[in-house]
């Protein structure tokens, strides 16, 4: 028999949050906290109990140099693994984790996460209760056990100029393309979806099968949740199932280099979905934006707070940005 539920997860140099992740889906399923006890430098692990036969799990790394991938074999046999295929970055990667799952429902998780007892389960009864949905958000939190905004409003000019003129507005604001706090109390339909946590259907990517790899890491999900949409799938949200996220494992290494995949990432969005008028007006409040952040950036380094590598960092990011 198929599983109910396939999880795919991407890891890249994830050694340090893997085994967070991995030993939470057990319990995921039945309720019960998993208590899979680590491997230390030569001992194996204790494997107390692996999830059913409705779970399967799928890690894809991404070229991991920290020994992600033999943690996972070493710690975790009971998860399909697929490594040694270079960086397929995060859509591809998990392009090529959906291409291996059988389950009808299937759930794109990060390695920086760590799913709640019974939220699995609940997840895929949600799923059979809303057979519309092609794609379902959970409700996520912070490590603190406070709020992670994980469900959003698409991206617009207004949403554009905030992200350069962050001051103006609070982050988690709704001019910032976010729901209300009380939203997360309630089942609701939403616009796009975090990818470190979504669930969707079998029927809805065999309809539209997977990610743009053409974005390779920024809004490949929202622009897959836009093209769900317009296809006629209503996406939800649970407050039922809650999974923990540490959030930027990745990203926050290198926030230059980031931040101008990004703006990338942005400017192909709405050259893809929105058209030329739309992209046209998204440059200048990009111009706009940078001559900013060039002001305070110089401003930065004049009174010290900047030293002349980050200098540089941040001029290339803005080059790059504004090329996009």
């Amino acid at each position: 028999m198929p599983p109910a539920l396939s999880i795919v997860i991407v890891t890249y140099n994830s050694a340090t949050v893997i085994r967070d992740c991995l030993a939470s889906i057990p319990g995921g399923w039945s309720g019960q906290p998993g208590d899979q006890q680590p491997a230390t430098n030569d001992q194996l692990p204790t494997l107390v109990f692996r999830p059913p036969s409705e779970v399967e799990t799928i890690v894809v790394d991404n070229g991991s140099t920290d020994g992600t991938p033999e943690i996972i074999a070493r710690e975790f046999p009971w998860v399909r693994l697929f490594a040694g295929h270079g960086n397929l970055l995060f859509a591809g990667g998990n392009n090529f984790g959906f291409r291996q799952a059988t389950a009808p429902l299937i759930f794109m998780l990060n390695p920086d996460t760590v799913v709640h007892p019974g939220a699995l389960a609940r997840l895929a009864a949600f799923a059979n209760q809303h057979p519309k949905a092609g794609m379902i958000a959970p409700h996520v939190v912070n490590p603190d056990g406070t709020l992670q905004h994980n469900t959003f409003r698409f991206p617009s000019l207004q949403t554009a100029f905030y992200g350069f003129f962050e001051m103006l507005t609070p982050v988690d604001s709704p001019q910032n393309g976010r729901y209300l706090p009380d939203d997360y109390r309630r089942v609701r339909e939403v616009e796009h979806i975090l990818g470190a946590t979504l669930l969707f259907r079998r029927a809805l990517y065999e309809q539209l099968p997977g990610m743009d790899e053409k974005f390779g890491i920024y809004f490949e999900e929202t622009d897959w949740c836009y093209r769900a949409r317009r296809a006629g799938w209503k996406l939800l949200y649970t407050p039922e199932a809650t999974i923990t996220h540490l959030g930027a494992h990745s990203t926050s290494k290198d926030p230059e280099r980031f931040s101008a995949q990004f703006y990338r990432s942005q400017s192909y969005f709405y050259r893809k979905n929105y058209g030329l008028l739309p992209y046209a007006a998204l440059k200048a409040i990009t111009v706009v934006g940078l001559l900013f952040w060039l002001a305070r950036t110089l401003k930065g380094r004049l009174t010290g707070k900047i030293d002349d590598a980050k200098l540089q960092r941040r001029l290339g990011s803005y080059w790059e940005i504004l090329k996009a």
